[in-house]
């Protein structure tokens, strides 16, 4: 069974998809770390307000959520 970025985003599994420069990230390496240092920040920037609760609750909904898409 083959399973794409796309199918965990369809998924929830993973939050974002992170390109890669043309060829394939071992082409480019330096611009691969800066791609997933800018996904990182942004991750880290969307969770800093959040109080430790918060930040509990949603990720147990994500996980509890997971596998679910499409069964309603």
């Amino acid at each position: 069974m083959k399973i794409s970025a796309q199918d965990l985003m369809e998924m929830g599994v993973i939050d974002t998809i992170v390109s890669e420069p043309v060829g394939g990230a071992h082409r480019d390496p330096d611009a691969t770390i800066e791609r997933l240092g800018d996904v990182v920040e942004t991750a880290i920037r969307e969770l800093e307000n959040l109080s430790p609760e918060e930040l509990r609750m949603q990720r147990r909904e994500k996980f509890l959520a997971i596998g679910r898409v499409g069964l309603s």
